[in-house]
């Protein structure tokens, strides 16, 4: 693979990848350089009803507005959050990723969403995945990634559960005959 930024770039994770964390991925890179990679499941909800109320605990007002949009973001820093959303919203601390995608990880993002003044569209991550120096093209290399331009509004507008499958029949695989077993750039 050359070298080049996959910044809003979608890895879809091969068949292969089976283990409980990344098995069925979809995930969104929003930060790539020659130091590494960094980026956000971006189809693993976390279905739980008590998952907004342990992790909002002190935000109460918080905690039914944000429930049905807490992501796991990845096995990284499980501890921190970061709010994906749409540019409907924007703080000074907004980082874009795309001309229609945001990330922030400031507290006022969580209290303007509290407030009904939030971003439209949102996805909350716990933690992220993360990618040492050449790490990523590594195992992209190995075969274990597709690679996928973030279509616009694909993030918002596909659901969780069909997010893997669109990406790969958009692809023009057809995962059931098709299937060679070899990733890599697409």
């Amino acid at each position: 693979m050359k070298k080049s930024s996959l910044n809003n770039h979608l890895i879809i994770a091969m068949p292969h990848l089976n283990d409980t964390i990344f098995n069925k991925s979809v995930i969104l890179i929003n930060d790539h350089s020659h130091d590494g990679a960094m980026g956000l499941i971006i189809n693993k909800p976390l279905n739980s009803k008590n998952a907004s109320k342990i992790l909002f605990n002190n935000f109460n007002d918080i905690t039914e507005k944000i429930e049905n949009n807490i992501y796991f973001g990845g096995p990284v820093n499980l501890e921190s959050y970061f709010i994906l959303h749409d540019n409907s919203y924007l703080i000074d601390k907004s980082v874009p990723v795309s001309s229609n995608l945001s990330l922030t990880s400031d507290i006022k993002a969580l209290d303007d969403i509290a407030k009904g003044k939030g971003p439209k569209y949102y996805k909350f991550n716990m933690g992220y995945s993360g990618w040492s120096s050449g790490q990523l093209e590594k195992e992209i290399k190995n075969g274990d990634w597709l690679i996928f331009k973030n279509p616009d509004n694909f993030i918002f507008d596909v659901p969780d559960e069909k997010k893997w499958i669109h990406t790969i029949n958009k692809l023009g695989i057809d995962f059931h005959k098709d299937w060679t077993g070899a990733g890599g750039e697409a």
